[in-house]
């Protein structure tokens, strides 16, 4: 977008104050002024005008409403989990989104969902309880279950979905919560066993769900089997919020993270439910009790059927998006501002920014969130539009799905850990303040922890991706070229050319260019895959069952595989929007900024498997490391003075970061004081002080 480019009301983005607010002046200043490039410009180069208004007309709308004021008081989790729905129920009022626009827009589908995020947990609420509830009714079930979508759009009911029991997780075929059909009254009865077969950990269950979609085993009155499907299940009153009759449904009480959301688990005592209710899209049941499928192959079946719901693994890569970018804000203004040590013989100390330790310990993570901010947008882009074709009835490519199902289920993984530690490092690279509750690192870290977790185990649902991609290899190397719409794998059919390349570059520049990176990286899955096929071809050969030897090639091989091939998809997907770009000289600084960027995020993943590459001979010499050593250094010393504009480019707003740490004008220590001063009982005395000081007379009457 050019600078002169206007909205409807003929003013330019870059003049709307709201967005780009004049940046005040402080102790970030100087770094603002050693930028090499526009942060405006790059802002709108990494997330459309589009994107940019839909986040800031709702962080607008939460800071001017007094419901969304930030509280200094510890809160118990019941006034958490109520304001939690107070919220949710003031946005979703303002309709900021609407089904029609996730249609005609699919790509502000994340954004909407990532500036939710970004302010706290209510964000999961109004996930699950309008948003996949009513996609997943649309996607699985048909027409005849459009009421019920019309009914959660207009909040007179409230969703949950429910997948995971007790006892199984990512086994679905596991689960023992058993759906058997009645032809005389033409409704299944849900049963649960026993309390292994409870549904767990399901969000809005606990207090707030009205109606949940759950899995079970079908059974018709024959006794035939017909595997896992969809049901929805009325779960209490939308008059009362009473449980009905034959639910015992229950909260799973506090959490490490993510309090605001209600998680829960619920029994069903042959709860019956109209036949209808069966989301019958790739299965139903006749009315004289007859099972038909268009997908006669089981397998085939479940993979289109969970296929459907590989998007909340790419809204989980732009979750955990959301909150590494809020750590590398607070991380790197704060070490921008904070002063410590400097050269001998001066009184000036020097900002740790400045320090080689420091610039490792932060930079290498700014530019992974701005490698993940741009690799989360098409991930769900191409999700949403893979899956809304399905929606509106157009055949679905199965290579496509099956592609995008690999793709994510080696992101979320892949995004999810990375994301943990970087926030754990910026929380040391904050020192003792960033210890504190206030800092907001903390809490930042635990709502991340439990994404590792759900939509799929991350060591669980990584295999996933490997044994896509051994599947393929099995076929011949040639078959990649089929089986990837998205491109994600398509190298893989040159697998010849590119596990022959060598790298006997002579110089830094030459070894950290973004096309060289690409061709390591290339290398670097492609031996991977090979090696891992051959693990599990010796291991079967060894008399190892297919199961066996899937087991006891993952460490060291097939998880290194899938991790590697996420690495390699971030990177090429942030390369191609930078290529995308073009030569204009309009946008020539942030273009190069991003190849430096890229160059960075790329060196650090090569650095990271030093190891193999030179195992697999990549490297012409070990010497050859010392190459990419070099190159992330010269990359961190040119990239330290543009860290405080790429911050600006991505950042939220100071309302949204809401820590005495991270603030725009980099005034730590004023932002410290205010908020420890105002701290509930900072300058009281305790209530319990004779504790202390008649400590012996305690004592004494308690031996």
């Amino acid at each position: 977008m050019s600078e002169g480019q206007e909205n409807n009301n003929g003013t330019s983005i870059f003049d709307d104050k709201t967005i780009f607010p004049d940046l005040p002046n402080g102790p970030l200043t100087i770094y603002r002024q050693r930028a090499s490039f526009n942060y405006k410009k790059l802002a709108l180069i990494l997330e459309p005008e589009d994107s940019q208004r839909l986040k800031h007309k709702i962080w607008t709308f939460m800071e001017g409403h007094p419901e969304f004021a930030r509280s200094n008081s510890a809160q118990t989790l019941d006034e958490l989990r109520q304001l939690a729905v107070r919220r949710h129920n003031l946005i979703h009022a303002q309709k900021f989104w609407t089904s029609l626009d996730f249609i005609q827009n699919p790509h502000l589908d994340l954004i909407y969902y990532q500036a939710l995020t970004a302010y706290g947990d209510f964000w999961a609420k109004a996930a699950l309880g309008v948003a996949v509830f009513t996609f997943v009714l649309r996607a699985l079930g048909t027409e005849r279950l459009q009421k019920y979508v019309d009914a959660c759009e207009r909040m007179e009911i409230f969703g949950a979905f429910g997948l995971t029991e007790i006892a199984h997780g990512t086994n679905t075929m596991g689960m023992r919560t058993t759906a058997t059909y009645d032809p005389i009254t033409s409704e299944f009865i849900i049963h649960t066993p026993d309390f292994q077969a409870a549904k767990c950990w399901i969000g809005n269950l606990g207090k707030t769900c009205t109606h949940c979609i759950v899995f079970a085993q079908l059974y018709t009155a024959d006794g035939k089997y017909h595997g896992l499907n969809a049901f929805l299940v009325p779960i209490r009153c939308p008059k009362s919020l009473e449980p009905f009759p034959g639910i015992l449904v229950g909260d799973l009480g506090e959490k490490i993270g993510l309090n605001g959301l209600d998680n829960g688990f619920a029994m069903f005592d042959q709860v019956r439910i109209p036949r209808e209710n069966l989301l019958s899209r790739f299965g139903d049941i006749t009315s004289d009790g007859k099972y038909v499928t268009k997908i006669k192959d089981y397998r085939k079946r479940m993979a289109v059927t969970f296929g459907t719901l590989s998007g909340g693994r790419a809204n989980i890569c732009g979750s955990s998006t959301v909150y590494l970018v809020q750590a590398v804000t607070i991380a790197v203004r704060y070490s921008a501002s904070r002063r410590q040590f400097g050269p001998e013989n001066s009184s000036e100390e020097n900002s740790v920014l400045e320090y080689q330790s420091h610039q490792y310990r932060v930079l290498p993570h700014l530019a992974t969130a701005i490698a993940f901010k741009v690799f989360s947008q098409w991930l769900s882009l191409s999700m949403n539009q893979s899956l809304i074709k399905q929606m509106m009835g157009e055949p679905n490519s199965n290579a496509t799905a099956m592609e995008l199902h690999a793709l994510s289920s080696a992101a979320k993984p892949y995004c999810t850990w990375t994301v943990q530690q970087a926030i754990q490092d910026c929380r040391e690279a904050c020192g003792g303040h960033g210890y504190l509750k206030i800092a907001r690192l903390g809490e930042l870290r635990n709502n991340n922890d439990g994404s590792i977790t759900y939509e799929g185990e991350n060591n669980v649902l990584i295999q996933q991706t490997s044994n896509w991609l051994l599947s393929v290899r099995k076929s011949g190397y040639q078959s990649f070229g089929k089986v990837s719409p998205l491109g994600s794998a398509v190298f893989l059919k040159n697998f010849d050319r590119v596990i022959n390349r060598r790298s006997n570059y002579t110089s830094s520049d030459e070894a950290l260019r973004p096309e060289n990176i690409q061709i390591a990286l290339d290398w670097l899955c492609a031996w991977l895959l090979e090696q891992t096929g051959q693990r599990f071809d010796s291991l079967k050969s060894s008399g190892k069952s297919s199961f066996e030897a899937r087991n006891e090639m993952q460490i060291f091989y097939a998880k290194t595989l899938s991790t590697a091939f996420a690495e390699r998809t971030v990177f090429n997907v942030f390369y191609e929007h930078i290529l995308n770009l073009g030569n204009s000289t309009e946008t020539a600084n942030e273009r190069a900024l991003l190849l430096r960027v890229l160059s960075l995020y790329g060196g650090n993943i090569l650095m990271g498997h030093s190891g193999i590459l030179c195992e697999g001979g990549f490297l012409a010499s070990p010497a050859t490391l010392s190459l990419y050593k070099q190159g992330i250094l010269e990359i961190l010393s040119k990239l330290k003075d543009d860290a405080i504009a790429l911050v600006d480019a991505i950042a939220h707003t100071d309302f949204i970061i809401d820590s005495p740490l991270g603030m725009s004008d980099g005034e730590v220590y004023r932002h410290l004081q205010s908020k420890l001063f105002q701290s509930p009982g900072v300058f009281e005395r305790p209530q319990w002080w004779e504790d202390m000081i008649h400590w012996q007379s305690y004592v004494k009457a308690k031996l």
